[in-house]
């Protein structure tokens, strides 16, 4: 795909002038008729049609862009790669000609930051499509640019003030993405100054509307860096969870004669109440962040391709599934994560009925209010039996919920390798009601900060972080030895561990289970996470050296008094 250095000739696009002579340009700039009146050159003419015509044209490909469906089997790519390649041509053009578009057609410095803008947004989605985090840097370079270069800041009309606004929202998604929380910081500042400019001219609503993203960012930071590590300086270490060479289980493994690849993945959350950045809940950001490795530290590995869908209805979250299973490669394997709020059916089963589990998660409209009771035939409500069709790959499912019953009854109905990953029914009070996202999905994402949520830890150094995740590592990489060896361990796990991202989150459950079945604040089954296959006739979850190494980690943390051992 092109990206915005590979600059073309603009030529080829003017061609049609019937389209040219329908358009008309924001106000402050001539239209097409102004300029037929004006004293130009020919050359000065042409320059000037050629550059109005690339706008139009690049605002029209960015509209469709807007409107492409989110899965599929079309050729995505070619309009990516049309709208790409005309926004290089019109960014080269306004910097070969700036001063005759400024004097002559009276180009104004918001309209190149709008340009700039849209440039960053087709880099951020085109990661979105594609998992590859170097477009999500380039995103990044764009948006800095821009706030260098102040494109937005002599303007005092409140139109101009909500283009910046905006331009600051998708800045703040990217900035958590590569994990500039000092960044963060400064954007979320000056995006309070600009609400209080906005207010002198909008409705109350709208401007509380701004002050709720405002909010939003302050919770879904605190939410990421509850855990403060410094360094000897004082200075504070932000921590990053991509796949590294330093954070992925060693050696790099082949435990099955055909081994699978994850090739995509579906990361649905509907869960009431979680910190969330615009349609992005700190559940779904964690998982996503799983799949990716760090492109400087692995530039040469793709990763899975995934996509995420806030508050789907349950009709929107099949259609997906049924995408994603179709188009899938051979010796691939998908991952379904699903994180919403339990319903329990009100209705009793009758003697044929197709839904037995009990219950499911509710997967209604965006506005929808959470519901404990449903009648089975809902339409909102995702049951585990609407998952088996889906099953015709090696699925990885992780399901977060109060009752990880309703889906502990999914099964291999295709005999392909299913792994089905349940959360804790319970959870201590201490851990009620934080607004730090679902435990399980924290410890997946990365033990040592759930490690230290649990002990109640809020502080440490840099030495005691870095010796812990040395002694994580190490337990992972027994928990691989002791999965790979066992003779009890279901084979549907040996197929699947093949993969890096499966075989990190699959030994990451196996550390969640051992921690939570040591602490003393989680007493019986229910409050600890299930599988399916179970795990539980293995015993590796409380196999002397695992348990050494959880000791070892709460020693370091100095919290042993809150371990059995």
């Amino acid at each position: 795909m092109q990206t915005i250095e590979d600059h073309g000739h603009p030529d080829s696009y003017m061609k049609d002038d019937q389209l040219i002579h329908k358009l008309l340009m924001p106000q402050g700039n001539l239209t097409y008729e102004q300029i037929a009146t004006q004293h130009l050159s020919p050359d000065e003419r042409k320059l000037i049609n050629d550059f109005m015509y690339l706008q139009e044209k690049s605002k029209q490909l960015f509209q469709q862009l807007r409107h492409l469906p989110q899965h599929g089997q079309f050729n995505w790519q070619i309009h990516f790669s049309r709208t790409f390649d005309c926004f290089s041509k019109l960014w080269k053009f306004q910097q070969d000609h700036r001063s005759l578009l400024d004097i002559k057609y009276g180009l104004q410095r918001w309209q190149i930051g709008e340009i700039a803008s849209k440039i960053g947004q087709l880099y951020y989605h085109y990661y979105l499509r594609t998992s590859d985090t170097c477009y999500l840097h380039e995103a990044l370079i764009f948006y800095l640019a821009m706030r260098q270069r102040n494109y937005y800041n002599k303007y005092t009309d409140d139109t101009i003030l909500l283009k910046k606004l905006r331009y600051y929202t998708r800045f703040l998604v990217v900035a958590f993405m590569v994990n500039k929380m000092d960044l963060v910081l400064e954007l979320k500042t000056e995006m309070s100054v600009l609400i209080e400019e906005l207010a002198e001219t909008r409705s109350v609503a709208e401007v509380n509307e701004w002050k709720g993203i405002v909010s939003e960012v302050t919770h879904f930071r605190a939410a990421l860096n509850h855990i403060s590590v410094t360094r000897m300086d004082t200075s504070t270490v932000y921590l990053s969870h991509r796949l590294l060479p330093e954070n992925r289980v060693l050696p790099d493994v082949t435990l099955s004669p055909n081994p699978l690849k994850l090739h995509s993945a579906i990361i649905a959350g509907t869960k009431v109440g979680q910190p969330k950045i615009t349609e992005l809940s700190i559940d779904m950001f964690r998982v996503g962040t799983i799949l990716e490795r760090n492109p400087k530290a692995l530039p040469s590995v793709c990763n899975p391709m995934k996509q995420y869908l806030y508050k789907p209805t349950a009709s929107e979250l099949l259609c997906c599934l049924a995408e994603q299973a179709c188009n899938l490669p051979r010796q691939s394997a998908q991952l379904i994560y699903l994180s919403g709020n339990n319903v329990s059916y009100t209705d009793r089963t009758g003697g044929q009925d197709t839904y037995t589990s009990g219950g499911g998660i509710h997967f209604g409209h965006r506005d929808a209010v959470e519901h404990k009771y449903s009648s089975r035939y809902s339409p909102d409500l995702l049951h585990a039996e609407d998952v088996h069709p889906f099953l015709r790959h090696a699925t990885l499912l992780i399901v977060e919920g109060e009752d990880r019953s309703f889906f502990s009854t999914v099964m291999p109905v295709f005999r392909e390798p299913v792994i089905v990953l349940l959360s804790p029914k319970l959870v201590p009070h201490t851990l009620k009601g934080n607004k730090l996202g679902s435990l399980m999905s924290l410890f997946l994402h990365c033990p040592m900060m759930a490690f230290c949520l649990l002990c109640n830890i809020d502080r440490l150094s840099d030495t005691q972080w870095k010796k812990g995740l040395s002694i994580i590592n190490g337990l992972l990489a027994e928990l691989l030895t002791l999965l790979s060896h066992s003779k009890s361990v279901h084979p549907h796990y040996i197929q699947l561990l093949d993969d890096p991202f499966i075989r990190l989150i699959v030994l990451r459950f196996c550390l969640f289970s051992a921690v939570l079945q040591m602490h003393t604040a989680f007493k019986t089954e229910e409050y600890y996470p299930s599988c399916v296959p179970s795990l539980s006739s293995s015993d590796i979850f409380m196999k002397p050296s695992v348990k050494r190494g959880i000791v070892d980690i709460a020693n370091t943390l100095e919290c042993l008094v809150l371990f059995s051992e």
